[in-house]
């Protein structure tokens, strides 16, 4: 912003400069003297051929002839004087334009330095905002913690302290602040995903129970919820369910871009259900 704002105002500066510089240097028109002249030396001419005219016709007398030839010819002398100040001018007016084109630039340069207010054009140093560390999150969290024990009914409260503790693996603290929110997430796939895999990681019963319940109730919420796709795949693999296991995740793999990271991860766990149930088909000897 500060360079266009100095690209404009040198080449305004330069501009003005210039033209006047321009204007002083061809100086004043002097053709209108010349002219003057010519004008008069044509009409003096005129004035010596009918002397001499009057004279052959007999209207002057010699005497009165030489008297008038005189006289023109003092006034031709006068008309012929060359102009003294014309060199002077010019001269002077060469000189003001050199003048103007050095003081006009450092006297705008110097007047906006003395009144003007250079720091204006120069934009603030960009502040970038300090990196939240471990610290201030877990400050953050434990304020949340304070309030909710003030206000105990505020669920949307209860989920976003559930989903941060769930964010410290603290799935325990995180299971019981979901069952604390349960007015908002009985409607909310995600969290009823995000709750099963809490109490699947906090108890040692796995998916087994309430966790399968929760994600059997988000899929009916929508059926294409990738999170839920993804739990629920591994609730069946971990009950040895290989056809329930491979239908959710091809059930997702459907949803994700082929070439994506996650659409391989997605594949190579169809390709472990797959060998699991070709190995548990195939009988012992």
């Amino acid at each position: 912003m500060n360079l266009i704002f100095i690209l404009i105002a040198a080449l305004l500066v330069v501009s003005v400069t210039l033209w006047l510089a321009f204007v002083l240097w061809r100086g004043p028109k002097l053709d209108s003297s010349v002219e003057y002249h010519a004008v008069n030396a044509a009409v003096l001419r005129d004035q010596l051929l009918e002397l001499e005219q009057d004279r052959a016709n007999g209207i002057l007398s010699l005497r009165d002839h030489a008297t008038a030839q005189q006289e023109l010819q003092r006034r031709v002398l006068d008309e012929a004087t060359p102009v003294q100040n014309t060199s002077v001018r010019r001269h002077s007016s060469k000189q003001a334009a050199i003048a103007l084109a050095i003081v006009l630039p450092v006297a705008a340069t110097l007047t906006y330095l003395a009144i003007g207010n250079p720091a204006a054009i120069t934009p603030p140093p960009t502040r970038s905002a300090p990196a939240m560390t471990q610290a201030d999150v877990q400050a953050m969290v434990d304020s949340l913690a304070a309030r909710l024990a003030r206000n105990p009914d505020d669920a949307p409260g209860w989920l976003m302290l559930a989903r941060s503790y769930r964010y410290f693996e603290k799935y325990e603290d995180a299971a019981a602040a979901f069952a604390k929110a349960a007015a908002v997430i009985q409607t909310d796939p995600l969290a009823l995903s995000e709750y099963a895999e809490t109490l699947a990681r906090s108890n040692q019963a796995g998916f087994k129970g309430e966790p399968t319940q929760l994600l059997e109730r988000a899929l009916t919420l929508n059926p294409r919820e990738p999170f839920a796709l993804t739990l629920a795949g591994a609730a069946a693999l971990e009950r040895q369910d290989y056809p329930a296991a491979i239908n959710y995740w091809q059930q997702l793999f459907e949803l994700l871009p082929s070439d994506s990271d996650s659409a391989r991860a997605v594949a190579n766990s169809i390709e472990r259900a797959r060998r699991e149930q070709a190995e548990t088909a195939t009988p012992k000897n």
